[in-house]
Order: structure tokens, then C-alpha cells, then sequence
């Protein structure tokens, strides 16, 4: 009796933390989840209770899969499967196995996932149990949403709504509902769209239920996006951002950074726009990254592997049990079993070591590969550059040193144009040191001079360099910066940004026009922000978008003819990526443009 009592209590003890578990992740708080779940597991482990530990695994794949964690959430799903096929646990291999796919899903691996919801979805209705039935068909509706198969998308919405309303299953009852809304949202149809946005959020809020509300929030922040109401937009998508933040939802982190990326853009504020932005990035990279997914791919392949040993050493085992009963026979069978297991242990050695000599040897390949074109793709940069930052100097050169050949100068002129023969010298000096200095980054590892240097001095300079262009082209420089302010970087490589920046902005002004050069401390995110700023001809949003593009550099004539080849931009944003900034470009034809960048202090 007292054993009896000993074994209810532990298997209750069991049951409670595995029910708080499932209590903490419906209000989103996963990583008490998590907490309990393996406090649950380990006392079913101690106990020998196979079926609970087996549960236990499944559900906390859960939590791992909000807070993004996918390889800890295979871990534990490859446990239960691995479990359920051992002690025959139906029940819960479909629901790891919906929850495999899951994972997949979230790694947008659509394939995998698929096939796993529908393995689940049968091996449910073979159980007699539709009461799952209603989340594999919203899964499964999101997957078709996304190659924008709308009419297979709506059928498993409305199947899985009306499951869910039979079942009267409320949080099921939110799903569907708002998979609906997502669906006439992308279809344009906002009226039926924000019906039912508006019954899923009041299905939702009556259950308490987070991680589906937390959607719920990032569709309304779509909806009103797309229908360009950017402060409701803006609500709902910082509401999704900071409930995402503090239970550790890194998809949603990263789906509503995004939306208030772009919606600080339309608001012209860039700062704040480039701020989330980055976290967009990072979420994303941490969700979607090729290492996750290849980590996921050599987990599975591992976990069929072992299973794969486990199931021949059954059979093995199996074997000697039935020829034990004839011992002669049984010796000489156990002999040769031995035998064999040898030489297929050698053989697979064998096999996997030459795998691992291919594998080897195809990496290299695949590296030489990359060096070579890396190489080639420098060789015709260095021509073009070449060409762009030594030309100019040269031709200026011919045309000074011209009239000395045809002997048509003055002994007054000749110390004019001799002191301009010097100056062209000296920026054709800086040209090449600066060309030198690029070729040795591409051929060498570079690391950034970092110095503290002042900008104002900096702007002086270069507009000391380009004199002679803007007499020629009559424009006037204006330089707006604090005389005290300074940041720590390479001041050559910032150099070789402005005035390529300022180069630019010469070439494409109009006689009489003006040239500011800005910069600005940034006390939200501690940086100063560059900005040249030219009265031009502006730029075409064509040309705007090929800057950008990995295409060949789009070629320009200046206002006066100036010859173009475009590798100065690119030169820029090779630069900036040094510093994890980028080159921004604002531009209205015939009124002029903008082009600026921000540099972080340390």
C-alpha cells in the first residue's frame, strides 16, 4: 500500500509541474516553461516513467520553438518520437511529429513541413482524435498562403474555423479567425480583413492566450500598413514589438522591427528607422540562418542514423534470443554474426573516412573557386579604378603642359601654370597612395587605422584638393560642422569617402551652384552623420536603384562633359560596410541630391 501511495504521489508530482509547464506557456512565458517542463522530465526519468518523459519531450519542443531555439526543440521532439516508436506511444509520436513540422515552418524549410503536418494529421484521424485536426489545417492553410495559393489557403482556414467552433475550442476558434484576416489582407479585401482581425482579438483576449495574440497584434500592424494608416500601423506594431521582446519571440521580434523600420522611414525618421532595422536583422539572422538550417539537416540525419543502429541491434538481439535454444547452432551463428559485424564496422569506417576525404577535397575546390574569381573580379576593379581616380589628374596634366609645347605662353603665365602643373601633381600623389592603399586591402587582411581626427579639418582639406575644379566650374563650398568636432576612425578611409562624395557632387553641378559639406553628432545612437549636399541636376530613381544593385557601375557624363565610370560610389560603400554603415541617397531631378552616411563612436 505504502508503495502504491509512493508511486500516485510521484506520478502526480509529475503531472503538476508538467501542467504549470503548459500554464506558463500560454501566457507566453516561455522560459518558465521551459523551467518546469525539465524539472517534469527529470523526476519521470528517475521514476522509470517512460510514457510521461515521452509527453514531456514533446511539449517542451513548445517553448524552444517561440523563443526561436529550433535545435533544441528537434532535440527533444527526435526524443519523444524516439520514445513513442520504443513503448508504443502513438499519441504522442503525432504530436511530435506536428510539431517537426513545426520547426521546418518556422525555418521556412515549406517542403519538410508539409510532409510532416500531413504525416500528423493522418496518424491523429487514425487515433480517432480530430481535436488537433483544426491547428495542422491553419499550418498547413499558412504554407499556401505564402506561395500565394489563396484558394487552397482559405479551404484549410474555413475547415480548420469550423473544427474549431465544433470542438469549441476558443484559442483554435482566434487562430482560424485571424488566418482569415491575414488571407483577405493579402487579397486586398480590407473590410473582411479587419471583421475578422476584430473577432479574432476578442476570441483571443477572452482566453488570455499570448503566443496567437502576439500574432494577432503583428497582422493588425500589417493591415493598417498596407492601408497607409502608419500611427495605428505604428501602435499595434510596437505593442507586438515590446510583448515579443519580453517573452523572448524572436519571430515576432523580428516581423514587427521590421514594420517600425519602414514606418520611422515614411516618417523621415532614419535614425530610428535604421535602429530597428538592425534589430530586424539580427532576429532574422538568428531565426533564418544557413547554419540553423544545416544544423537542423545534421541533427535529423543523426537521429535517423542512431535510430537506425538501435533497430538492428533489436534485431540482432532478437536473433541470438531465438538460437540460443540450439547452442551448437547458436555458437557458430553468434561466430559468424560476429564476423560480419566486424567487417561491416570496417567497411563503414572505411566509407565514412572517404566521405570525409571527398568532402575535404570538395571544399577546397569550392574555396579556389571563390579566390579565383575574388581575383578576377579585383583584377578588372583595379583597371576601372584605374581609370577613375588617375585619369582625371593626367588629362588636367596634357591640358596645363599643352601651351608650353606650342609655345604660346607668357613668362607671367608660366609660373600660374606651373603652380597648377604642382597642385595636380599632389592629387594625383593622394590618388595613387589611396589606390595603393585599396589594392593592398583586397590582397591582404585589412584591418582599420583607427585615430581621433577632427572632421573640420578633414572638409578643409578637400576643399583645398578640389580648388581648382570649383574655380573652373564656378560653384561655392560651404562647409557646416562644430570647429570642435571629432570621432575616432580611419581618417584616410573617411577621406577617400568624402571626397569621392565631393567629387561626385562637383561633376554634376551647374556652373554657379553650391556644394555643402555637414556633419552632424547623433546623441540617440552616439554617432555623427555626414551629409554632402549638392544644387545639381539630381538623379533618376533607375540610376538611385542600380547604385545599389551588384550590376556592373552605371557610367555618367558630368554637367560639363566629365567623364564617369562609377566605381567612386562603390568605392564608398565598400568602405562604409568596413563600419557597418551604408551610404544613403537622397535625389529630386534638376534640384539636386543628398548623400550621406553615419559613423559610430566606440
Amino acid at each position: 500500500m505504502k508503495s502504491s501511495d509512493s508511486l500516485a504521489y510521484t506520478a502526480g508530482k509529475i503531472d503538476a509541474l508538467r501542467n504549470l509547464g503548459m500554464g506558463y506557456y500560454e501566457k507566453g512565458n516561455y522560459n518558465a516553461s521551459i523551467e518546469y517542463y525539465n524539472k517534469s522530465a527529470k523526476i519521470a526519468l528517475d521514476a522509470g516513467d517512460m510514457e510521461r518523459e515521452a509527453k514531456i519531450h514533446s511539449n517542451l519542443a513548445m517553448p524552444y520553438i517561440a523563443l526561436g531555439k529550433h535545435k533544441n526543440a528537434l532535440t527533444e521532439l527526435n526524443k519523444a518520437i524516439d520514445a513513442a516508436e520504443k513503448y508504443n506511444l502513438p499519441l504522442v509520436k503525432a504530436h511530435a511529429t506536428h510539431n517537426i513540422g513545426m520547426v521546418y515552418h518556422y525555418q521556412q524549410m515549406v517542403d519538410s513541413a508539409i510532409s510532416y503536418y500531413t504525416r500528423s494529421q493522418q496518424q491523429y484521424e487514425k487515433l480517432g482524435d480530430t481535436s488537433r485536426s483544426t491547428f495542422i489545417l491553419g499550418n498547413i492553410g499558412h504554407i499556401f498562403l505564402k506561395k500565394k495559393n489563396f484558394k487552397k489557403a482559405k479551404e484549410c482556414y474555413l475547415q480548420s474555423l469550423k473544427l474549431a467552433e465544433t470542438q469549441k475550442n476558443y484559442k483554435a476558434i482566434g487562430n482560424a479567425q485571424q488566418s482569415l484576416g491575414a488571407l483577405f489582407l493579402e487579397t486586398k479585401d480590407w473590410k473582411n480583413a479587419q471583421y475578422y482581425f476584430l473577432e479574432a482579438k476578442k476570441t483571443l483576449e477572452s482566453t488570455g492566450e499570448k503566443t496567437e495574440y502576439l500574432r494577432l497584434l503583428d497582422n493588425f500592424s500589417e493591415a493598417y500598413l498596407e492601408t497607409g494608416d502608419t500611427t495605428s500601423a505604428a501602435r499595434y506594431a510596437a505593442e507586438c514589438y515590446h510583448l515579443a521582446q519580453l517573452n523572448g519571440q524572436l519571430y515576432y521580434l523580428q516581423s514587427s522591427a521590421k514594420k517600425l523600420s519602414e514606418i520611422f522611414e515614411r516618417k523621415k525618421n532614419f535614425s530610428q528607422s535604421l535602429a530597428f532595422y538592425k534589430i530586424y536583422k539580427t532576429a532574422s539572422d538568428s531565426l533564418y540562418s544557413k547554419d540553423n538550417k544545416e544544423q537542423l539537416v545534421r541533427q535529423e540525419e543523426e537521429f535517423r542514423f542512431k535510430k537506425q543502429q538501435s533497430d538492428m541491434e533489436v534485431v540482432y538481439t532478437a536473433k541470438v534470443w531465438r538460437r540460443n535454444y540450439i547452442l551448437a547452432i547458436a555458437l557458430v551463428l553468434i561466430v559468424s554474426m560476429s564476423v560480419i559485424g566486424l567487417l561491416l564496422l570496417r567497411n563503414i569506417r572505411q566509407t565514412r573516412k572517404n566521405n570525409k576525404i571527398l568532402k575535404n577535397t570538395n571544399a577546397f575546390i569550392e574555396e579556389q573557386i571563390i579566390l579565383l574569381e575574388e581575383s578576377d573580379k579585383f583584377k578588372k576593379s583595379l583597371i576601372s579604378i584605374i581609370a577613375h581616380d588617375i585619369r582625371s589628374p593626367i588629362n588636367s596634366l596634357h591640358y596645363i603642359l599643352k601651351p608650353f609645347k606650342d609655345g604660346i605662353i607668357s613668362e607671367g603665365q608660366t609660373w600660374e601654370l606651373l603652380s597648377s602643373c604642382y597642385d595636380e601633381i599632389d592629387t594625383l600623389t593622394i590618388h595613387i597612395e589611396n589606390l595603393l592603399r585599396w589594392a593592398s586591402q583586397h590582397l591582404h587582411s585589412f584591418d582599420l587605422s583607427i585615430a581621433n581626427f577632427n572632421i573640420r579639418e578633414l572638409f578643409e582639406e578637400i576643399v583645398r584638393l578640389q580648388e581648382r575644379r570649383l574655380v573652373e566650374k564656378q560653384l561655392t563650398a560651404v562647409i557646416n560642422c562644430d570647429p570642435q568636432l571629432s570621432i575616432a576612425a580611419d581618417p584616410e578611409v573617411v577621406k577617400i569617402i568624402v571626397r569621392n562624395l565631393v567629387d561626385n557632387a562637383i561633376k554634376f553641378s551647374r556652373p554657379g551652384g553650391k556644394i555643402s559639406m555637414e556633419a552632424k553628432a547623433n546623441t540617440i545612437d552616439n554617432g555623427v552623420i555626414f551629409s554632402i549636399i549638392d544644387t545639381g541636376d539630381g538623379l533618376a530613381k533607375n540610376v538611385r536603384d542600380q547604385i545599389y544593385s551588384d550590376a556592373q557601375p552605371i557610367s555618367l557624363n558630368g554637367t560639363n562633359d566629365e567623364k564617369g565610370f562609377g566605381l567612386g560610389l562603390q568605392l564608398c560603400m565598400y568602405y562604409l560596410a568596413l563600419y557597418h554603415s551604408e551610404l544613403r541617397i537622397q535625389s529630386v531631378e534638376d534640384e539636386g541630391s543628398i548623400f550621406s552616411f553615419e559613423l559610430f563612436r566606440k
